[in-house]
């Protein structure tokens, strides 16, 4: 299971973005292969767990965008709803910051504080790799032992 370092919980530091931030509803901290992190007290598990699997989804098709088109690091995207805005940021390494926001306030300030909240405690926001499972050797040699 992967785990941030330090192995402190990271909500606190989710749910006083929501507070401070007007616009923001929600906010999930996740690894970039989506396990939820840390989630804002606004949400249920299974939904931080949803939008983490969500967010990572969307980071992971950013990326791979960047990569076609040969570009430096993916900071931050956002999808435009007619009602909410939806951002995924990079965090820590290994690990995304995602917040889902009301439209028609400022998106800018909601940005800022998100860059913010990375650039302060980014080395918190960390998320540590994965052990103990199947790598691709792992999976093709555990397939050449079947067939």
């Amino acid at each position: 299971m992967t785990q941030h370092r330090g192995g402190a919980d990271p909500s606190w530091l989710l749910d006083d973005l929501v507070d401070r931030v007007r616009e923001v509803r929600q906010a999930v901290l996740l690894s970039r292969d989506g396990l939820l992190m840390g989630a804002s007290r606004s949400m249920g598990r299974e939904e931080a767990e949803h939008l983490a699997a969500i967010s990572s989804g969307f980071y992971s098709l950013a990326n791979g965008a960047r990569e076609h088109f040969a570009r430096d690091e993916v900071r931050q995207t956002i999808i435009e709803m007619e009602d909410a805005l939806f951002f995924v940021s990079a965090a820590g390494s290994g690990s995304c910051l995602a917040v889902f926001a009301d439209a028609g306030g400022n998106t800018g300030l909601v940005a800022y504080e998100m860059a913010m909240l990375v650039k302060r405690v980014r080395s918190q926001l960390t998320a540590a790799p994965r052990t103990g499972g199947w790598s691709a050797e792992g999976i093709a040699a555990s397939a050449r032992d079947t067939s």
